[in-house]
């Protein structure tokens, strides 16, 4: 069985392949379309039924209707999502520069138009790694926000319980600067010196415990905190970054570029990723960098 739809206006179809159900002689089908204006036409669904490859291919047509579409009176944060469920995954709340924050959250979900996302008090806002898989969706949704926000918060509208409901969140800035500080290998700093010194010391323990009362175990303790403090000692390679290289925020190729290099320098190497390179800039913040961004020897 195949479809086919016809003379639809201000429709789209964004989900059409939920497996069909069987219950007795009768077989149903759901389709999933999005409203473009408040006065639509349901397509005619054309039905191609082929029982066996012997058989003449059968078509029938459903009729489609215009129906008028319910206007929502929205609150000022409305995000402009109808969701079955939205739920924001992720939220982090960085510094951006001194007059403003950067907000990042991911966003799943269900049976919606979150590619329509928009927050009107948001003056620059902007939408990466969008994500459709059958009727669930999901994104990372960045904000540049005044400083002085306390609270970020958005409404949508869930059409499972036909209600605006509402996400917010108090804003507490991570860092002082923009950075993705996951996964960095730490950096020269007293806190690393502290770090080492108890772990080498937790070792030397282990290794007396060890020779008094010859215990393999422990040495293999002792050597496992040693292991760790020489790792932490080892310093971070150095790397030349060219001369108009764009700094993104994340390692992915439509991440935002908040920074472009206006000379080489050196810096030290934080991680890689991808094909990116983690950096610390000249004025303190971190992004990421192509591989060709950095100066060969």
């Amino acid at each position: 069985m195949s479809y086919n739809f016809e003379n639809g206006e201000n429709i789209l179809p964004i989900y059409t392949d939920e497996p069909e159900k069987v219950e007795g002689i009768y077989i149903y089908k759901t389709f999933y379309f999005k409203a473009l204006s408040t006065d639509i036409t349901i397509p005619n669904i054309v039905v191609y039924l082929k029982i066996d490859d012997f058989s003449p291919i059968k078509k029938e047509i459903l009729s489609g209707k215009k129906i008028k579409v319910i206007k929502l009176n929205p609150p000022e944060n409305y995000c402009n999502v109808i969701a079955k469920n939205l739920e924001v995954k992720n939220f982090q709340a960085l510094q951006y520069d001194k007059e403003k924050n950067l907000i990042i959250m991911d966003i799943d979900a269900n049976l919606s138009n979150l590619e329509d996302f928009h927050l009107n008090f948001v003056e620059d806002e902007k939408i990466e790694d969008f994500n459709r898989s059958a009727t669930f969706s999901k994104m990372t949704y960045f904000a540049k926000i005044p400083k002085d926000m306390k609270n970020f918060e958005f409404s949508y509208f869930n059409n499972n319980k036909n209600v605006f409901e509402k996400f917010k969140k108090f804003i507490n800035v991570k860092d002082e600067t923009v950075s993705t500080q996951s996964d960095i290998k730490p950096n020269e700093s007293s806190h690393k010196n502290i770090k080492i010194i108890i772990l080498l010391s937790i070792a030397v323990i282990f290794l007396i415990i060890a020779i008094f009362k010859k215990s393999i175990f422990s040495i293999l303790i002792a050597l496992l905190f040693a292991g760790y403090a020489t790792y932490l000692a080892i310093p971070l390679e150095e790397v030349c970054v060219k001369q108009d290289s764009e700094v993104r925020l994340l390692p992915t190729k439509n991440s935002t570029i908040f920074y472009k290099t206006d000379a080489n320098f050196k810096t030290k190497k934080l991680n890689q990723v991808n094909g990116y390179i983690k950096i610390e800039l000249p004025n303190g913040k971190i992004g990421w960098v192509k591989d060709e961004n950095i100066c060969q020897n």
